[in-house]
């Protein structure tokens, strides 16, 4: 038979799980709704000067962008490309650099930026192997091909196995971003 005491535990451990779950809910709800984006009549938006601008891309897009092979073929790609540069490997430099970039409504890249920097010297070389990635298959909203902005982490971390003189650099799958 249990007490009244334990009964009462119980009760508020129910209720103190009831509020995490709402809490939570409410997080993903809104997040997610922040992060979309949709586009009006297929417009092009014009900039200051009066010229069209390009289209604004999608964060998120019914059907995402793909790299031809997948995620493991596209962190293969950026492995095989990737130099680590004479400078960071000198100074022991190492670190996660964050690269966004927009994968157009071609399947091309473009507006290549560093979301997460390390060093200049391994931001520039995220960003000129980034710029070398050969087509995607097109982001798609409403069944037509748009703009979607594409993020990856690619990794650079020396060798400690091996002596100083040879360094790896190694990628790692996309998703999260480091807290």
């Amino acid at each position: 038979m249990k007490t009244r005491k334990s009964i009462i535990v119980t009760a508020i451990m129910k209720f103190i799980g009831l509020i995490a779950v709402v809490i939570i809910a409410s997080i993903i709800l809104f997040s997610c709704a922040a992060g979309k984006k949709t586009v009006k009549n297929n417009t092009v938006a014009e900039s200051k000067s009066g010229l069209p601008d390009q289209e604004t891309p999608f964060v998120i897009a019914e059907e995402m962008p793909m790299f031809n092979g997948g995620d493991i073929a596209l962190l293969s790609y950026l492995a095989k490309n990737t130099r680590y540069p004479e400078t960071a490997k000198t100074n022991k430099i190492q670190g996660k650099v964050i690269v966004r970039f927009c994968v157009t409504s071609e399947g091309g890249v473009d507006r290549i930026s560093v979301l997460k920097s390390v060093s200049p010297e391994l931001d520039e070389e995220a960003i000129r192997v980034v710029g070398t990635l050969p087509s995607f298959i097109p982001g798609r909203q409403g069944g037509k091909p748009v703009p979607v902005w594409y993020m990856v982490p690619i990794n650079f971390a020396l060798d400690r196995s091996v002596s100083d003189s040879t360094t790896n650099s190694s990628l790692k799958m996309p998703g999260k971003l480091p807290e």
